[in-house]
């Protein structure tokens, strides 16, 4: 091709003095045939045929010489990083987990318990969950109602071949940006990239090129080399360069055998409000509208419906649209996201709502540039007073003017500082929001509370102007705020304070400051728990109008993170103790652990105890003396790699394998089997009639299972799957054969030497 050999076979026809092959072999050799050229009856396409090339053949030698311009042939795909292949596939067992968090507080005379549970079941048809609110006490002494709400209840079902996920009951509906997501009871459908955490869904970088003679070509993003591979002449690609979110460039150096060096730099700018091109998502959800959440369990309203779409039509366009409807409206929009010339990301969207005599229109636009020096931002959303959605129709207004706007930039060493501005104008709420609230909560001025409910008005008009400097000098961060609210009376504030660490978990932190309540001093050290048998602790202190001091003790036991404490504002002071954790129950077995945030493996060394655990190379305990341990913090949908440790195996037990690959279901929990086994082995020595070892090369055959193994130096054969009485055939190297008989007892945790054992020789 082009003077250099691409070391390929074809298969051509030679008829009349043209050359012919088929359609599939021409793209495996490298040519690009046109989708609309025609072949002939014997699905033959001629050379001549395809413009752009021309041919030799030297038949006696049988080489084929092609010369071709560069549209003439299939670029050369250059890959960053492994080659995809067999994906790992979805797990889940059968079995049911339950997340709790107990609180126990008293205050004035007053005893209040409250709970937080997640329950769910799951299998591998699904997930079925719910979670439930509860309080007891209140009143002096520890008299008063008791009471329990339920939260959200659930089926899901998740596809990860088609990435759909069908949820059944209470759920947040999707939307796009310029959109507000309301709670309904009822059925979605959705696409849910979380489904495959490996598929990156914005437009990467692609580079190409060509070389005249075999090359090298390197490629850097940012500085970090990415790719550096020999490449044959011809046209060539790299796809999706792997780069981080924001702007930055490519380098692209191509070197020839010559040394000689072509060297290209091309900006891009990497956003994940874009779509790769073909890429689509889309959620349609209808049901009741559920109203005071987290306060009342069943408080239904109007039937409302919802549905969104975005699709990515190029590497820099990416289209969406949004639908929703209810009683007295309906909404509808469509917007867009740009790539700005590798330089920001720019969206707008235009929606229009009517019904029940109003109509009216909503705008927003927005721009974005986040880069490693200089980031900015701006937004900026608007609606006429005619304009509602279905949010705005369950009693939350629509904000009629929402402003952020927001600059940050980098000084290196010398740290970075960033400034801010937000505005929010909405009109009165049409209906109160009710809110519970336990007995010696403070709170705000103009509050009215109604047997336990507390109904707030929100703020109207917040136009909050921020700016914030940061440094880190050794160890020590540094750091400066200061805001300014322009629609309350000009209140200002300011904070200054450093945090040093003390340790890999432990810090210590200054601060001082002055608000509207006045000027303020706080000290604090801290200890977090992160890991089994670890302790945690928490100090606080601060000066002001209330003076304010907190303390707490935490321990993360394998069980449970306990936590107990004591906090003092003003005259009034709270002691606390609390318990988070969990309790599954999968594979027969119920297993306590710490909160199972989403899925969870059980690790089985079958039977065998004491055994160490890795997830992802880190240590995470001990198998208990069923063989059994519960690993909490796996990740759905994910890759996780689980071990167990092969030093902990006795010496007279097997393990296929050491390691294991797990992609468990979201929520879920999957058992991890390591086929650990006891092995009945033995190391026999094997002798002849004679009394000499069996030379080196000599196969032994156990008659009962039929395996092999060879025979080593000093006649030594390692056998398994020995029982008490026990055949051995040996061929020996010169074609002789001889048989063993001996007994086997197995000695628990060794490996028993028997022998040396005669090989009596075999009868022809």
């Amino acid at each position: 091709m082009n003077g250099y050999s691409i070391g390929k076979i074809g298969t051509f026809t030679l008829r009349d003095g043209a050359l012919l092959s088929e359609r599939a072999e021409l793209r495996d050799l490298g040519f690009q045939v046109p989708a609309g050229l025609a072949a002939g009856p014997d699905k033959l396409i001629a050379l001549a045929d395809l413009k752009g090339l021309s041919w030799r053949l030297d038949l006696p030698n049988q080489k084929l010489y092609v010369t071709a311009t560069n549209d003439r042939l299939l670029p050369a795909l250059l890959r960053v990083g492994a080659t995809p292949g067999v994906r790992t596939p979805v797990e889940s067992g059968t079995g049911a987990t339950i997340n709790y968090d107990l609180n126990g507080t008293s205050i004035a005379g007053q005893t209040i318990g409250t709970g937080s549970f997640d329950m769910r079941a799951f299998s591998p048809f699904g997930i079925a969950s719910t979670g439930v609110l509860a309080y007891a006490g209140g009143g002096p002494g520890g008299t008063g109602t008791n009471s329990a709400i339920r939260l959200d209840s659930l089926y899901t079902y998740s596809d990860p071949d088609t990435l759909r996920r069908y949820r059944v009951g209470d759920f947040i509906t999707d939307g796009v940006s310029w959109t507000r997501p309301v709670r309904l009871l009822g059925v979605q459908v959705d696409r849910d990239f979380a489904l495959r955490p490996d598929l990156v869904t914005f437009p990467l970088p692609t580079v190409s090129g060509s070389v005249a003679v075999p090359s090298t070509v390197n490629v850097l993003a940012n500085g970090t080399q990415l790719l550096s591979r020999q490449i044959a002449a011809g046209p060539f690609e790299i796809p999706q360069l792997p780069v981080v979110t924001g702007a930055g460039s490519i380098a692209m150096t191509v070197t020839d055998a010559l040394g000689k060096q072509v060297a290209v730099t091309l900006p891009f700018y990497a956003s994940s409000e874009l779509l790769a091109p073909g890429l689509q998502s889309y959620s349609v959800q209808a049901g009741l509208v559920r109203q005071n959440w987290g306060v009342i369990s069943n408080d239904y309203a109007h039937l409302a419906g919802v549905a969104t779409y975005r699709r990515g039509l190029s590497n820099w366009l990416t289209v969406e649209a949004s639908a929703e409807g209810t009683e007295g409206t309906a909404m509808a929009g469509g917007g867009f996201v740009v790539n700005l010339d590798n330089f920001a990301v720019l969206n707008a969207a235009v929606a229009a709502s009517g019904g029940s005599g109003q109509s009216g229109k909503q705008y927003a636009i927005g721009i974005q540039r986040q880069g490693s020096v200089f980031s900015v931002g701006a937004s900026a959303t608007a609606a006429d007073h005619g304009f509602r959605d279905v949010a705005a129709m369950s009693g939350d207004p629509v904000p009629r003017l929402q402003l952020n706007a927001n600059v940050g930039v980098s000084l290196g060493r010398f740290g970075s500082a960033g400034i801010a501005y937000s505005a929010i104008d909405s009109d009165a709420v049409a209906a109160p929001i009710q809110l519970y609230v336990p007995p010696g909560t403070i709170l705000p001025a103009n509050t009215v509370v109604q047997n336990g409910v507390a109904f707030l008005q929100p703020a109207q008009h917040a136009h909050v102007g921020t700016a914030s400097y940061s440094v880190q000098l050794y160890n020590v961060s540094m750091y400066a705020t200061a805001f300014r609210d322009f629609a309350s009376h000009g209140a200002t504030g300011v904070l200054v304070g450093l945090t040093i660490p003390l340790g890999a978990r432990s810090s210590a932190s200054v601060s001082a400051g002055s608000g509207s309540s006045g000027a303020y001093q706080q000290v604090q050290v801290q200890q977090s728990a992160s890991e089994v048998g670890d302790w945690g602790y928490q100090a606080f202190g601060g000066t002001g109008n209330p003076a304010h001091e907190f303390g707490q003790l935490q321990y993360k036991s394998p069980w449970a993170l306990l936590t107990a404490g004591a906090d003092h504002v003003g005259p009034q002071t709270t002691v606390r103790a609390e318990a988070q954790g969990a309790v599954s129950y999968v594979d027969g077995g119920i297993f306590p652990s710490n909160t199972v945030n989403d899925s969870f493996g059980v690790v089985d060394t079958g039977g065998l105890a004491n055994v160490r655990v890795l997830d992802e190379n880190r240590l995470v305990g001990r198998t208990d003396k069923a063989g059994l341990l519960l690993v909490p913090d796996l990740r759905s949908f994910d890759v996780n790699h689980l071990a167990i440790d092969p030093t902990d195996i006795p010496a007279d037990t097997s393990v296929g394998a050491a390691t294991r690959d797990v992609r468990p279901q979201d929520r879920s929990g999957v058992v991890v089997k390591f086929g650990v086994k006891v092995s009945h082995g033995a190391l026999l020595r094997l002798a002849d009639a004679a009394g000499k070892p069996l030379p080196v090369g000599s196969v032994a055959t156990l008659r009962a299972t039929g395996i092999a193994v060879p025979v080593g130096y000093d006649g030594d054969a390692y056998v398994e799957g020995l029982a008490p009485h026990n055949d051995l055939a040996v061929a020996l190297p010169d074609g002789r054969r001889c048989q063993v008989t001996f007994d086997y007892r197995p000695v628990k945790g060794d490996i028993p030497r028997i022998g040396p054992l005669r090989c009596q020789e075999a009868v022809p």
